[in-house]
């Protein structure tokens, strides 16, 4: 039955049930959203709506693709409900339970789409709390699996201190960091234990510390070392171990856990699921071990208190912030005799005693089990790929450096040249920046620029014969635009809003352009977009910061931006070019040096850059021919444009291609088909120009 939330959403149908309240899918002024509805006790609690409508600003303002993003946070009567994004895709505790293992590369993956979020949280003062993979959403559109945290600030809003004072612990315990457990202030370091316990869990099928007693789980957090994972490739156990840490001090940040999660994916490639055996104590679903004793992992991983039994009753209460590196002797796995199992049952009501002691407030635990994040801690920010959006039309061609030369000969099918230039018509108001263009038919390419109030305008030809220029539906572009063409006689423009620095997207049909509707709600976009179609599914690159994020359009849906992981800083905006469905070629310019990089995404995952042997200043531009040849093109810092195109195999540099001609705004445009390359400038003369390729 709909139920309607505040005078805004209505709840339709309800997802699951958590220990904080009730998800409900439901509908917005803007579409479909997912509603928390929490329990009535809470809604009836005044300091706590109080605190709910103070935290609206932080939450709401939490935007990146790795987070589930709060559109509004609703107080009506007795409703109290966070309104957010409708992700389609289970959460990562439904596909443990049906896997109870993952392989290395996805597990470093969705890992590595948490730090991110994290990251970004933490850059705005806002810690989760509550990281577990009940709290990790897979949204699986597009055909590519993309983790978002989800539930940023329940804890933050149950956690009023008359709630906790010596009552519970806010958290799950098989994820909580030590310091939590002693009564410590939580900062953002709590976030990246929490994750390294999740990395832990997806990779062996169980947390290093679960199992038994809830008081044993925590006196576990604080005392005993992490069981080893055999075989675990040293990044990933490098990784682990500073996360895992019992120092906060000594752990990374997040984003250095994504980075470092990112770097690794390429040699996680295609390694299999590892069978580690359970831990004595076994895990909650009550597999038990085979004897074997784990390797410990690497230095940074070490008891708070050395040199005893982990099982011995003792004050815990030691200094979490001193450093770590070089490890003390590591005390002994949690593998030990029947005649200790039972003495460390029989201890456990003491040890919790003890942790109490020290300076927590552990209480019966399960009270605050299910749904609860919440503090904050500012950190630094990374933006996030999971997987991303793009490829390279040459599979073989995965795991190149970033200097490494272009692929095949067929890249290199012909080099086309440009030897005459002629003026499209002129148009009715002053242009400015770059052209975009796309060739939609054998015999129509259309060319779209913005003019001087960011309105954009449109022609269309043959190469040689062109239309008067037509104002497309009104608009204020901030950037130069991008054009794509998903079928015979259909294009699509996408314009960065000049207001708010969002995606849009207006089309072209029957010879009728559509209004402008917005295509990306969260991502804010630093230069222009680049766009290209790979079989049927439209992907998106943009300049994001510094950081190269790409997006997919599917069947009319989109999935939002990630970080391309394997791409470097860059200055200027992407190009975007494919030659073949599931391939994308992005290029960039790298920050620094100003090197064009090619970033291949091929086989479901973006590969390591490639240095093309060109360097510019401007927005470089690119399209695979019909023919199977590749081409460049970017303007020199004084505006020169010159191009580029692979050599005939491996061992050929690119070679340089002149094209005789200068730019106004260091932007040109590349569309290719049907037998020809045209490339599109504005001049010093502020002339729109084209070159068909000969």
């Amino acid at each position: 039955m709909a139920r309607r939330i505040g005078s805004r959403y209505v709840a339709l149908k309800v997802l699951g049930r958590g220990a904080s309240g009730t998800v409900w899918a439901g509908e917005g002024p803007e579409g479909p959203v997912a509603i928390k509805l929490l329990r009535e006790d809470l809604a009836s609690d005044e300091v706590l709506v109080a605190r709910f409508v103070q935290e609206r600003t932080a939450l709401v303002s939490l935007d990146h693709p790795a987070i589930v993003g709060i559109h509004d946070l609703v107080v009506d009567g007795s409703d109290l409900a966070l309104v957010m994004d409708l992700v389609d895709g289970p959460d990562l505790r439904t596909r443990l339970e049906k896997e109870r293992v993952l392989a290395p590369a996805p597990a470093a993956a969705i890992c590595a789409d948490v730090a991110e979020g994290l990251s970004a949280a933490h850059a705005e003062g806002v810690i989760h709390r509550d990281v577990k993979p009940e709290n990790v959403l897979l949204d699986t559109r597009g055909g590519q699996v993309r983790a978002k945290l989800t539930d940023f600030g329940i804890a933050r809003l149950v956690d009023a201190p008359r709630r906790t004072r010596a009552t519970r612990i806010i958290g799950t315990p098989d994820y909580l960091a030590p310091e939590i457990i002693e009564g410590l202030q939580p900062t953002a370091a709590v976030d990246v234990y929490a994750l390294g316990t999740v990395l832990y869990e997806l990779l062996t099928g169980w947390t290093p510390f679960g199992g038994g007693h809830p008081g044993a789980v925590l006196r576990r957090h604080v005392t005993e070392p992490v069981p080893g994972i055999p075989g675990l490739p040293a990044p990933v156990a490098e990784v682990l171990a500073a996360c895992l840490s019992k120092a906060p001090a000594a752990r990374l940040t997040a984003r250095e856990v994504g980075e470092r999660l990112r770097a690794a994916l390429p040699a996680l490639a295609g390694l299999p699921r590892f069978d580690v055996p359970a831990p004595d104590g076994g895990h909650p679903d009550g597999r038990a071990h085979r004897g074997e004793t784990p390797p410990p992992l690497p230095a940074g991983v070490v008891p708070l208190v050395s040199g005893t039994e982990p099982d011995s009753s003792r004050d815990t209460h030691t200094n979490l912030a001193r450093p770590t590196f070089p490890a003390p002797p590591i005390t002994p796995s949690r593998h030990r005799t029947t005649h200790r199992k039972r003495r460390g049952r029989t201890v456990a009501t003491a040890a919790i005693v003890l942790v109490l002691a020290a300076g927590g407030a552990i209480g019966w635990w399960y009270s605050g089990r299910g749904d609860d994040p919440g503090p904050r801690q500012p950190v630094n920010s990374t933006v996030s790929p999971s997987t991303g959006a793009g490829v390279n039309g040459t599979p073989g061609n995965a795991a190149k450096s970033a200097d490494a030369t272009p692929d095949t000969a067929a890249q290199a099918a012909r080099v086309p040249s440009w030897p005459r230039w002629a003026g499209l018509p002129v148009p009715p108001v002053q242009l400015t920046g770059g052209p975009a263009a796309a060739q939609a038919t054998a015999d129509r390419t259309y060319v779209v620029q913005r003019d001087g109030a960011g309105q954009p305008w449109a022609t269309s030809g043959d190469g040689a014969q062109y239309a008067d220029w037509q104002r497309l539906p009104a608009f204020k572009a901030g950037e130069d635009l991008a054009l794509v063409s998903p079928g015979q006689g259909r294009v699509d423009a996408l314009a960065v809003g000049a207001a708010d620095r969002l995606l849009y997207r207006c089309s072209l049909t029957d010879g009728k352009w559509g209004d402008w509707v917005r295509l990306d709600a969260k991502t804010r976009i630093t230069g222009a977009p680049a766009a290209t179609m790979s079989g049927d599914r439209m992907e998106v690159v943009v300049r994001s910061g510094d950081a190269l994020a790409s997006g997919t359009l599917a069947n009319g849906q989109w999935t939002g931006f990630s970080t391309v992981p394997s791409a470097p800083r860059i200055e200027q905006a992407p190009a975007l070019t494919a030659s073949a469905p599931g391939t994308v070629d992005a290029f960039v310019v790298r920050a620094g040096d100003h090197a064009v990089l090619r970033v291949p995404f091929t086989g479901g995952a973006w590969r390591e850059p490639q240095r093309i042997g060109i360097a510019g200043a401007g927005r470089p531009a690119a399209a695979w021919t019909a023919e199977g040849g590749l081409v460049v093109v970017l303007p020199d810092a004084a505006g020169r444009l010159s191009g580029a195109v692979p050599g005939a195999a491996d061992t050929d540099p690119w070679r340089p291609v002149d094209l005789a001609k200068s730019t106004q705004d260091g932007a040109a445009a590349v569309a290719a088909g049907a037998g020809r390359v045209d490339v599109y400038v504005r001049t010093q003369s502020g002339q729109i120009q084209v070159a068909p390729s000969a």
